[in-house]
């Protein structure tokens, strides 16, 4: 995976940790958790890859 979007994924993960300090609403809360564990699983697999 290029590095560009390897940093975009990771910024995007550290936005979504930001919101959910902010976002009371349980649902929302659990989505952003649902996706940051996505995109997290994206960057892991993607090392596994290529190495």
């Amino acid at each position: 995976m290029a590095d560009e979007i390897r940093q975009k994924i990771q910024k995007r993960i550290e936005e979504l940790k930001k919101r959910m300090n902010y976002d009371a609403n349980d649902l929302e809360y659990e989505t952003h958790l649902h996706i940051m564990r996505d995109l997290q699983q994206i960057l892991d697999n993607s090392g596994k890859k290529n190495t």
